[in-house]
């Protein structure tokens, strides 16, 4: 392979690769289910655009199915399938880059009656961000993909007041499985600069979203059809999950928004990328159609079937000598007496010989593998007591293939050991010997030949055996191994497919049990925001604190992005001072928005617990406050609040750096501190948010948060 290829292929990653442990793959891979009702073979149409694709990636396949491609860099195969019902296509490519490797599935499954599915999926083995393929739109255009009724197509379009009713269509089609990215126009503004806009945060949507502009007035109508809360923000985007409910704030929480400020923040490529990934989290929701699930494990079957097939051949095919030039080892001790030289009575091979030369041995004639012909007993003692060399284990290399049924020896009916030599078999007899054949035992060890091999004292050293006999019954239980292990590989494969389906189902039912607890925590919430209300009018003789009902009255953040908005409400008491960008980032991780809620549960009980600090309602510290907190004041979990990190972590320097934020010069007079204490507000893999505060109330009355976001560095990571 030239130097370009690894640079074309690395193009793929526009985001930096992470570790392992922090990875969600469902928002880093790319992987798109699309339905296919189409006429004809569009299995063929899909080949020849899967081909076109490789030659532009200077990918040459051969003509033909099955066909491979194989170099430094590329490993790719195309194959097919004929199962019941059914006609399917697969390739997978493997590419080696300046950014890694990437692996790449294009599955086609088309049932009889036309209509059928294609898989694509990217994953990176360093972690990164796979870009859509180039593939995918031009799937998309040259067949006809469909989601519920609709098409789907790599394209955004611009919704006005004359096409609203075909929009509410689409959202409330009960076939369609990919959400519906939104954005409005402001009153006055051009849609077509908008479309432009939306266009270039788009591009990662092909093949697993549609993507459309509402025209001011369109978003109108969507607001009073589907209720305020589902509506679209001008310069925010929305994400409309499948079948949403009209008129339910609840609802409104499973269709994702990304901020106006968040997307004003980044480069249209990087906002593209953001919206990618949560249209990829979507898609990976949705369970894979059992048709594509089985025709992947069918290929999966007979790639393995290939491989253990192809090593099969491979052991059998070749010659028993190896087929490059093999030195034996040096004997440990010289000879008694020097071998007899080669007369014209007695050919040079069939006696002892010092190895050859490596021209020499190219050159010869496959080796014998027979037993030599029959002399003298005088002779045949003399031979017997002639030191016979052995090669050193160490130096012995493996056996090129010593199964070959060409060559392998054999046992006779009367218990004589034969080789077979193709230019001999025929005669049975050694050119210029005699043609009868000395009776030997089987197990008779290679000593009391009268033409000791090298080769065959070679393969006697690396098996542990001194008869040819010996050696047929060990590759006998090598084939039987071999056997042992391709049904073990079967069996595995099942399992794996059983693990992946309970995977898939516990996942689906942690999707629910998250929407479930994201609904509860809304209710709670407003239970007890109802009960502090209901405990300041429980006492009408005495006075009210008006700060109680100012704070009932607040309005929860549906999302991270909000918070820091909805924390200028509570600077009397708690001041943000960090990075609002860093924690409008958790919104693409908190799907169900229960960490945003927790969070403001959390700040509002940081707000209480300084409130009733300063009015002399509590006077403790904070954790003391959570164990006891006072009628009508926010509380919160002591087992989420930590007010120090584990030993380890503290003693690092590069952690305390970490963990230094801004302050106001009033609390500290460089500006920053180290915030250890934190709230935790969740577990979401490795990205668990973290919310650090540092508690000034003796001090300036205030509790100042500087971070909102993914868990800092502690000992325990690598």
């Amino acid at each position: 392979m030239t130097t370009a290829a690894p640079r074309r292929t690395g193009r793929r990653a526009d985001t930096s690769a992470l570790e392992d442990s922090t990875v969600d793959h469902r928002y880093y891979d790319f992987s798109t289910r699309l339905r296919v009702l189409d006429e004809g073979d569009w299995t063929s149409r899909l080949e020849r655009t899967v081909r076109e694709w490789l030659a532009e990636k200077s990918i040459p396949m051969p003509a033909g199915v099955p066909s491979a491609h194989s170099s430094e860099s590329v490993d790719a195969k195309i194959d097919r399938l004929e199962l019941p019902g059914v006609a399917a296509f697969r390739l997978t490519l493997a590419e080696v880059g300046e950014q890694g490797e990437w692996r790449t599935e294009v599955l086609g499954v088309a049932r009889e009656r036309g209509d059928g599915w294609i898989s694509v999926t990217v994953h990176s083995q360093e972690n990164r961000f796979a870009n859509r393929p180039r593939v995918v739109p031009r799937l998309l255009e040259g067949l006809e993909v469909r989601d519920g009724s609709s098409e789907l197509l790599d394209h955004t379009w611009i919704v006005e007041t004359s096409h609203v009713g075909e929009f509410f269509q689409l959202l409330a089609d009960p076939g369609r499985n990919a959400p519906v990215f939104v954005t409005a126009a402001r009153p006055g503004v051009e849609l077509g600069k908008v479309g432009k806009w939306m266009e270039l945060r788009s591009r990662e949507l092909a093949g697993l979203a549609h993507s459309y502009v509402l025209s001011a007035e369109a978003n109108a109508q969507l607001m009073r059809a589907l209720g305020e809360a589902h509506g679209v923000r001008p310069g925010t985007i929305r994400s409309f999950a499948p079948n949403p409910v009209a008129h339910d704030r609840e609802d409104a929480l499973r269709h994702r928004v990304v901020g106006a400020q968040r997307l004003n923040s980044l480069p249209s490529r990087a906002a593209g990328a953001l919206i990618g990934r949560i249209a990829r989290f979507e898609a990976a929701g949705r369970p894979e159609p059992a048709v594509l699930r089985d025709a992947r494990r069918a290929f999966d079957r007979k790639a393995l079937e290939d491989r253990l097939r192809g090593r099969r051949a491979r052991r059998s095919g070749q010659p028993l000598a190896p087929s490059r030039p093999i030195v034996p080892s040096r004997p440990t001790t010289e000879p008694a007496s020097p071998p007899p030289a080669p007369s014209a009575e007695s050919p040079a091979d069939t006696l002892p010989s010092p190895a050859p030369g490596p021209a020499e041995e190219s050159a010869r004639e496959e080796p014998r593998t027979e037993v030599p012909s029959a002399t003298p007993p005088a002779e045949e003692s003399q031979a017997a007591a002639a030191p016979q060399p052995v090669p050193s284990p160490t130096e012995a290399e493996e056996p090129g293939a010593t199964d070959s049924p060409e060559s392998e020896p054999t046992a006779d009916v009367e218990g004589r050991t034969t080789g077979k030599a193709p230019d001999r078999a025929a005669s049975g007899t050694t050119p210029g010997g005699p043609s009868n054949v000395s009776e030997a035992e089987p197990d008779a060890p290679s000593q009391g030949l009268d033409t000791p091999d090298p080769h065959l004292a070679e393969l006697f050293a690396l098996t542990g055996v001194t008869s040819l006999a010996a050696v047929l019954d060990h590759l006998r239980a090598q084939e039987d191994l071999l056997e042992e292990v391709a049904e073990e590989a079967q069996e595995a494969l099942a399992e794996r497919d059983r693990h992946a389906d309970a995977a898939e189902q516990l996942q689906r039912a942690v999707g629910d049990l998250e929407l479930e607890l994201s609904s509860e925590l809304t209710r709670r919430q407003t239970a007890e925001q109802n009960a502090r209300l209901l405990s300041v009018y429980q006492a009408p003789e005495e006075e009210r604190d008006p700060e109680a009902i100012r704070l009932v009255e607040l309005r929860a953040p549906e999302q991270f992005s909000e918070v820091p908005d909805a924390m200028r409400k509570l600077r009397e008491y708690v001041e943000f001072t960090g990075d609002a960008a860093v924690t409008a980032a958790l919104d693409e991780y908190d799907t169900v928005n229960i960490s945003a809620k927790k969070c403001w549960d959390g700040l509002l009980a940081l707000h209480d617990y300084a409130r009733a600090r300063s009015t002399g309602v509590h006077e403790g510290g904070l954790i003391d406050y959570l164990r006891t907190t006072p009628q009508g004041f926010h509380g919160f979990g002591v087992s989420n609040c930590a007010t120090q990190e584990s030993g380890p972590t503290m003693e690092r320097k590069d952690f305390a750096e970490q963990r230094r934020f801004t302050v106001p010069t009033t609390v500290d007079p460089s500006g920053a501190v180290v915030m250890w204490p934190h709230l935790k507000l969740g577990k979401i893999g490795r990205i668990s948010p973290r919310l650090h505060f540092h508690d000034d109330v003796a001090g300036t009355g205030k509790v100042y948060v500087g971070y909102i976001g993914r868990h800092l560095g502690i000992s325990s990571d690598r």
